[in-house]
């Protein structure tokens, strides 16, 4: 049989799965011809195939080296070499194809993803508009063109391209995938999953396309079907520690909090030290109220993938390990303001382990802050003499061992101004004998879990049917939407507009005997100034609040609400105004 029978017969071996028996073949034949074009061609396909990447770039170069004008082996080449992750040599491999003057669309575009790898992004995008120049009917070309402006974050332009590509070619499921994450990005949420819809009907065995779906799905909080799709995702990708980290998410805006440990547990398990997974455990931990492990996880919400900007990091942080005895300490607000009132608590702690503290927060909170002790409080901004260390407000509970035993309740800390609340209860006039109620519908509209936790204030519309008390509007921001019912309801009497602070809003509480509110500032402040509150909370609360029961280890003076039913409102203000009518008959002695 003859040398070119023999290189043919190999080929069929491979071909056959008979891989062992070509490569003998084929290197047989180069011991005796080393310079034999086809059999290094060949050999180098097959090592190629079989993951030896080294030998088949090798073997490559060698065949190179006897016919330099040899385009196919050239591309094999530079393919070889991309995926190898050589990106400066497989752009030199393309350039050489188009010297040759193989000047053709896939050698364009293979070129432009090679100088995205090495974020030469002007020359890619130069090297596609090229393309599109001489072959403006070449679908993948706007598709090229598309992926590329959706990494410049130009999204319109890049769903405008990937529309282009696909009125072209309709069967490109990619396309459809990555105009579903552009319109993703856009909050075109809908249409995003419609596009997802094509992408998955065309090729229904890629794992990305069900594990982006299922993004989208949960941020329209459609979280069975969300969960749905990443499970589909992960039986397809079951090493994707991101979509790991997803089912936990979906899980734990399901109430399915033990559920979502063990997804966050299997994501680490693949990626350690993941900061999203660590983050959104702590969270699931908190509300099951394991604390210890919680807050060792809670620090990682600093190095998560959309973590708010860390202030003062200049200043040496303080989480407990060195005494604190005759420093100088910042202790400074983070997140919302809720969480400031809640956590503000840990400042006397701190002093008293003798320890001078400068406490920052927002200037909102800080006539009412320092009411606390006997510590300096600042506004956000404001200047302060040089501290030792710094210490976010809370990263505190970790610095203290907190437990469920172990929450500092030492209610009230926080007091209302004697002036203001004469006032205010000048303000809101006499009852008669009526008890006066404060209601609060919703908090800080941009907060990401805003529309979960505030709702229209007509749903307080079974209270306000009441006899026997008087109602107050005690939210600072009224919402459009809220301004006709408000309008219209005379008996819930608004107050904002002569709210200046938290000062004010404290002084109002004082002079109430109940604040009734869902789960913002207005409860938290009702909370430390010890004044009776009741918190209605959505059916998957924040961490804080816990699970299944009706007190607050962190305000002692508040009793919780809780949805049955995610959205549902009705069900639960019906049980509050059942409370409310015998509280009502229990003040009045009936």
């Amino acid at each position: 049989m003859s040398t070119t029978h023999l290189i043919q017969q190999a080929y069929k071996d491979f071909q056959n799965g008979k891989t062992g028996h070509a490569e003998r073949s084929l290197k047989e034949i180069l011991k005796a011809q080393p310079e034999n074009f086809d059999a290094l061609h060949v050999l180098g396909v097959i090592c190629a195939a079989t993951g030896q990447r080294q030998e088949a770039a090798q073997l490559f170069g060698q065949a190179l080296a006897l016919d330099g004008k040899n385009v196919s082996l050239h591309y094999k080449l530079a393919r070889l070499q991309f995926e190898s992750g050589q990106f400066d040599a497989a752009l030199l491999a393309y350039e050489q194809i188009i010297a040759l003057g193989y000047v053709k669309p896939e050698i364009l575009l293979a070129k432009a993803v090679t100088l995205l790898s090495l974020q030469r992004r002007q020359e890619a995008l130069a090297c596609i508009e090229q393309t599109l120049a001489a072959w403006p009917d070449h679908a993948d070309g706007w598709a090229h063109k598309g992926a590329l402006l959706y990494q410049l974050r130009h999204h319109e332009d890049a769903l405008l391209h990937f529309e282009r590509a696909l009125a072209l070619q309709p069967d490109m499921a990619d396309s459809w995938y990555k105009r579903g994450l552009a319109l993703d990005k856009l909050e075109r949420y809908p249409d995003a999953l419609a596009s997802l819809d094509r992408a998955i009907a065309l090729a229904p065995k890629t794992a990305a396309y069900w594990l982006d779906r299922a993004v989208i799905l949960h941020k329209l909080e459609r979280y069975a079907e969300s969960l749905s799709d990443n499970e589909t995702g992960l039986a397809l990708a079951p090493g994707n520690a991101e979509a790991w980290g997803d089912h936990g998410l979906t899980l734990s805006r399901m109430n399915r909090h033990q559920q979502a440990l063990d997804s966050y547990q299997r994501a680490l398990s693949l990626q350690a030290g993941y900061a999203d997974a660590l983050s959104n455990q702590s969270l699931s931990q908190l509300v099951l109220g394991q604390f210890e492990a919680g807050w060792q996880s809670y620090e990682y919400r600093w190095k998560k993938g959309n973590a708010d900007v860390q202030r003062h990091t200049g200043i040496p942080l303080w989480l407990g390990q060195q005494a604190i005895e005759g420093k100088r300490i910042l202790l400074w607000s983070e997140q919302g303001l809720g969480d400031t009132i809640q956590f503000c608590r840990y400042a006397t702690l701190v002093a008293a382990l003798g320890a001078e503290v400068v406490l920052e927060v927002d200037p909102a909170l800080k006539a009412v802050a320092q009411t606390m002790g006997n510590f300096q409080v600042i506004a956000i901004g404001e200047g302060f003499a040089p501290v030792d260390c710094q210490t976010p407000l809370m990263s505190l509970p970790l610095v203290f061992k907190t437990g469920l035993a172990t929450i500092p309740a030492a209610i009230p800390y926080f007091a209302a101004d004697a002036g203001k609340k004469e006032s205010w209860a000048k303000r809101m006039g006499s009852t008669g004998g009526k008890l006066k109620i404060g209601l609060a519908g919703s908090g800080n509209a941009g907060n990401t879990n805003d529309h979960r936790r505030s709702m229209p204030l007509q749903e307080f519309a079974p209270l306000l049917q009441l006899d026997g008390a008087d109602f107050f509007l005690v939210q600072k921001d009224i919402r459009e939407s809220d301004r006709a019912y408000l309008q219209q309801t005379p008996k819930l009497r608004p107050l904002a507009e002569d709210i200046a602070g938290f000062d004010d809003t404290a002084a109002i509480v004082a002079s109430l005997d109940l604040v009734i509110s869902v789960d913002t500032s207005v409860a938290h402040l009702s909370g430390a100034l010890g004044a009776p509150v009741w918190i209605l909370l959505p059916w998957a609360p924040d961490w804080r609040w816990l699970l299944d029961r009706e007190d607050s280890p962190w305000y002692p003076s508040a009793r919780l609400f809780r949805q049955e039913q995610a959205g549902n409102w009705q069900n639960l203000m019906l049980d509050v105004a059942d409370s409310l009518h015998l509280f009502l008959d229990k003040r009045a002695g009936i």
